[in-house]
C-alpha cells in the first residue's frame, strides 16, 4: 500500500500529526508539503507554499498534486487538513478518485454553506475522518455514511504521568498554544480579575489576534502573577510548560467545536482540564472525569469555576486513566492503518 499525504502547512501540530503516520507507514509512502526547514519522518516532495485562500492558488496547488500523483501512482490520498479547503466545495477533489481519496477534518463549522461543502467534499472521497465522536455523529446526520472517528492523540515523547496533587503553591494555570480570537484568551483574562484564590498564569504560544499589549492591557490589575512566551514554541518547551503547570485552560468560544491538542498534551500528563460546556470538548471533559466544565463564554461562571478548582487538588479516577491511556500515539496510528487496509485498493480505475 502506497500512500500519498498532502497537507498545505507545517505549522501548529501538522508536521507532528504527518510524522505519526509517516513512521509506521509503508516504505514507499511520502507526503507533498510546502517548502519548509522542519524535519520530515520519511519521504518528502516540496512544492512552494500554496495560496489556497485565493481561487487561482488553490486550483495551481490541485494540479500540482495531480501531475505528483499521476507520477507516484498511490492506493491513496491522504488531504491531512480538510478544513483549510472547505470553501472550495470539493472542486478538483474528482481528479484523484482514481487513488482513493481520504479528507482529515479537524473542527466542526455550523452553518448550512459549510453542511453543503462537507457533503460535496465526502462524495468524492472514501472516507471523512474526524476527532470525536460528537462531530463524527453531526456530519453522519447530514447523510454522510463514509465518516470515520479517529481519537486526537498526544505527540509528546514523554511517558504517560498521572498527577495527584498540584505541584506548585498557588497552582499554575496554562493557556497554551496560539492566541486566536477562537481561543478566548479575553475571556480567561477578564474572568481572573474577579478570582479570589491564588494563582500563577502562564500564556505560551505564538502571538496571534491578542498581543502582547492587549494582554499587559486586560492583566494589570494582576500582572505580578502573569507570565507570557509569544512565540512559536519549540516541543520542549511546550512540555516544560505543560509539566510546569497545574490546570489547563481552555476558555474556547461557541463557534470552537474540535480535538484540542492542548487538551490531549494535558490529559496525557495528568492535568486537570478546564473547558467550555459546548460541543466535543464540553462533553469530553465530562464522559472522561479529566476536569470541569463553564458555561461557554460565561465570564462569571468561568470564574466560579476557576475559585473551585484553585482550592484542592484535582485526581483523575480510572475513566479519566483509562481514557489518558486512549491517547497514545500507537493507538491513533493503528486505528489509521486498520481504515487504510478497508479501503479497497483494487488498482486504477
Amino acid at each position: 500500500m502506497k500512500i500519498m499525504y498532502v497537507d498545505a502547512s507545517t505549522d501548529g501540530h501538522h508536521l507532528a500529526y504527518l510524522n505519526s503516520l509517516l513512521q509506521v507507514a509503508p516504505s514507499d509512502s511520502f507526503a507533498v508539503l510546502p517548502e519548509c526547514e522542519r524535519s520530515v519522518d520519511g519521504r518528502c516532495r516540496m512544492i512552494s507554499k500554496p495560496a489556497i485562500r485565493k481561487i487561482s492558488g488553490y486550483w495551481t496547488w490541485i494540479n500540482k498534486l495531480k501531475k505528483i500523483a499521476k507520477e507516484e501512482q498511490p492506493d491513496i490520498v491522504h488531504f491531512l487538513d480538510g478544513d483549510s479547503i472547505m470553501r472550495y466545495f470539493g472542486w478538483g477533489l474528482s481528479k484523484f478518485r482514481p487513488y482513493n481519496v481520504v479528507v482529515t477534518y479537524h473542527h466542526f463549522f455550523p452553518g448550512k454553506l459549510r453542511e453543503i461543502s462537507l457533503k460535496q467534499m465526502l462524495r468524492k472521497a472514501k472516507v471523512g475522518v474526524f476527532h470525536t465522536e460528537e462531530i463524527a455523529n453531526k456530519v453522519r446526520d447530514f447523510g454522510c455514511k463514509n465518516v470515520r472517528c479517529i481519537s486526537y492523540p498526544c505527540f509528546l515523547r514523554i511517558p504517560i504521568h498521572p498527577e495527584d496533587e498540584y505541584k506548585n503553591d498557588p497552582p499554575v494555570l496554562l493557556a497554551l498554544g496560539g492566541t486566536r480570537y477562537d481561543k478566548g484568551l479575553d475571556i480567561l483574562l477578564e474572568a481572573l480579575k474577579r478570582v479570589e484564590q491564588p494563582f500563577r498564569l502562564i500564556i505560551a504560544g505564538q502571538e496571534m489576534d491578542f498581543d502582547e499589549k492587549y494582554i499587559k492591557e486586560a492583566a494589570c490589575s494582576y500582572r505580578s502573577c502573569v507570565e507570557w512566551n509569544l512565540h512559536f514554541l519549540t516541543e520542549q518547551e511546550l512540555i516544560d510548560f505543560l509539566q510546569s503547570s497545574d490546570i489547563i485552560v481552555l476558555p474556547y468560544r461557541k463557534c470552537f467545536d474540535g480535538a484540542s491538542g492542548p487538551m490531549c498534551e494535558g490529559v496525557y500528563l495528568g492535568k486537570m482540564i478546564i473547558g467550555p460546556s459546548h460541543g466535543s470538548l464540553g462533553k469530553l471533559i465530562v464522559q472522561h472525569h479529566v476536569g470541569c466544565t463553564f458555561k461557554s463564554e460565561d465570564i462569571a461562571d468561568l470564574t466560579k469555576v476557576l475559585n473551585d478548582a484553585l482550592k484542592k487538588p484535582f485526581g483523575y479516577d480510572e475513566t479519566a486513566i483509562q481514557y489518558q491511556k486512549s491517547l497514545q500515539p500507537e493507538v491513533f496510528q493503528e486505528s489509521y492503518f486498520c481504515m487504510y487496509r478497508g479501503i479497497e485498493c483494487k488498482g486504477k480505475k
